[in-house]
């Protein structure tokens, strides 16, 4: 079996058009008219299937709660630190909110909320939360807390009061106050009604400001209600005609609706004069990019560039668009110099780390790796770092490397397991690997990272009964688990007589992640075991193209030799195996094919 969708995959995978264009800065107001197009797959964080509220502060989770005077408010923080020392949120959070009714401790208040979050507990996240309030009414934090929880339980005046609260508190005055609730509420498409009404309501209660049809015309945009989005947004521009927010969000409802010739004539109006006009082009072209219009969007930042040289935001997209084109001469001359200096450094080293990955040069790799400091690629490029240096067979370094990070961030600790279990399942210490696993599963029992990493190492260890076992707990849990689906499919696929259940769980997996590589590999497998060569030709050379993986290659070959075209799997298979020349399946391959 192979690794899959992992978080920390080993395979360096290219990014997305919406990675590139949610890695954008601009500033703030044309922002809020950019990210109603970025959540279209929702800003809340996923958690095993579970949608949170909001990411959750790592360092109010973690951080100890100050010790309140009151003996009995006392026993409940120390009981609520033990459990959150054992990975209990929920029963934490609990503990905390007993102290909170004698200790009205703001920042007790705010662990609190944030470890019922991480609990995915929102009954007791939203007492935590007006708690909250109650003892800081000034909590920006607390308010958008309960207005979420409100909006999903469907309650509407409630909801409405914390927006107008946030509107009327707000430091920026109340047009920055309407664009922070609509920016708040935008990944709520759930609970699209409920929205678009509160929204409504907002607007016709503020109706003499712009700024709130305009942001009425965001949320709108975000759930695709283009009418109703441009009526706001002709609305917004009819009282303030000059508003360049107003103008880049019809921009981008035009893009939306496909008029892009339009949506240009109406930012060439926005950007004429402007003296912010780069922002501006930047920000369009983020909405173009969102939108699958590459072309036009390259266009929009060689204007950037042209009018200042050194803008790093453009030189940064330019490069990521190359590397997911694949084009890894250009995405290095875009991201060598942003490298050296300014505020992409640390980003610009990661990407090139990545390339040096992609080419197989592992200490190339983690030299880049070790330049990155800081920022939201900083735990994968340490995570990478430690793959790097099993590949160079560096395997104790890599080891320790990962056990810090499991001390530096304990919420993140199955992860980083499975990360080191996939390294000495790499190094052919899978006895060891198994040992790891069954340490870390003692204390999360549940995890899906941990059973999948299990599973993986029980079967390389022939014990395929348990590897099936842990991968069906997965699917008990989150039956739309595409790597537990893959992963159980292709197991039954070689091990097992069972091909028409092999073949629902590969058509299920292949349908909620018709991108993976590794998914169309095994649906190309399954081909092949069904005698259907060129559908399995087809779909390993799909899988191939997306992810040049020894594994593949090793299928592909032998698909392409069995229908005769011997010498071109001869090719795929010694290219293969001149970059994973201790590969045992390609090398297994090629003799058996070739002998």
């Amino acid at each position: 079996m192979r690794y899959t969708n992992h978080r920390f995959s080993a395979a360096p995978a290219r990014p997305s058009t919406l990675v590139i264009a949610s890695s954008l800065r601009t500033r703030p107001s044309v922002l809020a008219a950019l990210l109603c197009a970025a959540l279209v797959g929702g800003c809340a964080t996923q958690a095993h299937g579970t949608r949170e509220t909001k990411a959750v502060d790592v360092e109010k989770v973690e951080t100890p709660a100050p010790l309140p005077d009151s003996a009995d408010a006392q026993f409940h923080v120390m009981a609520g630190e033990m459990a959150a020392g054992r990975h209990q949120p929920g029963v934490a959070a609990k503990e905390f909110l007993e102290a909170l009714k004698t200790a009205p401790d703001p920042k007790l208040a705010a662990r609190t909320t944030a470890l019922a979050l991480a609990a995915n507990d929102e009954d007791l996240g939203l007492a935590a939360a007006k708690r909250w309030l109650e003892i800081e009414p000034s909590a920006l934090d607390a308010r958008e807390v309960i207005t979420m929880l409100e909006v999903r339980k469907g309650h509407m005046a409630e909801a409405y009061a914390q927006c107008e609260a946030i509107v009327g508190d707000h430091p920026g005055g109340e047009a920055d106050g309407l664009r922070h609730v609509a920016l708040m509420l935008a990944p709520e498409a759930q609970h699209k009604e409920l929205v678009l009404a509160l929204m409504q309501k907002l607007a016709d209660r503020h109706a003499s400001i712009a700024g709130a049809h305009y942001a009425l015309g965001l949320v709108a945009m975000r759930f695709n209600d283009l009418p109703l989005a441009e009526k706001a947004a002709q609305q917004a521009l009819k009282i303030d005609p000059k508003s360049s927010d107003a103008q880049m969000l019809l921009a981008g409802i035009e893009v939306k609706q496909g008029k892009l010739d339009e949506a240009d004539r109406t930012m060439e109006t926005v950007i004429h004069g402007a003296p912010n006009a780069n922002d501006l082009r930047m920000g369009y072209a983020r909405l173009l990019l969102e939108s699958q219009q590459r072309e036009r969007a390259r266009k929009q930042f060689n204007a950037v560039i042209a009018a200042q040289p050194n803008n790093a935001d453009a030189h940064y997209a330019l490069g990521l668009m190359a590397l997911e084109d694949q084009k890894l001469d250009e995405a290095s001359a875009q991201f060598s110099p942003l490298a050296a200096k300014g505020e992409r450094r640390s980003e610009a080293a990661y990407y090139l780390g990545r390339i040096e990955e992609i080419q197989n040069h592992p200490e190339k790799a983690l030299a880049w790796y070790a330049k990155v400091e800081g920022g939201t690629q900083s735990i994968d490029a340490a995570v990478r770092s430690a793959l790097m240096l099993g590949k160079l067979k560096r395997l104790s370094e890599a080891r320790n490397l990962l056990a810090d990070l499991r001390e530096q961030f304990p919420t993140m600790a199955p992860q980083f397991y499975a990360v080191e279990g996939e390294l000495l399942m790499n190094a052919g210490e899978s006895d060891k690997a198994l040992a790891l696993y069954n340490t870390a599963l003692a204390e999360r029992p549940s995890d899906p990272d941990l059973l999948y990493g299990r599973s993986l190492a029980l079967e390389k260890a022939g014990r395929v009964d348990q590897s099936e076992a842990d991968l069906r707990q997965i699917l008990k849990e989150n039956k739309d688990d595409a790597r537990a689906l893959n992963a159980l499919g292709y197991l039954l696929l070689l091990h097992s007589s069972n091909l028409s259940e092999s073949k629902k769980l590969l058509e299920r997996a292949l349908e909620l992640e018709p991108d993976d590589a590794a998914v169309i590999d095994s649906a190309g497998w399954l081909q092949f075991k069904l005698g259907h060569l060129d559908e399995a030709k087809s779909l390993l050379r799909k899988a191939y193209g997306k992810a040049p993986d020894p594994e593949i290659a090793a299928h592909l070959g032998e698909v392409l030799w069995n229908l005769g075209d011997k010498d071109e799997a001869r090719s795929v298979l010694q290219a293969a195996l001149r970059e994973s020349p201790d590969h045992q399946v390609l090398k297994e391959t090629l003799h058996r094919l070739d002998r």
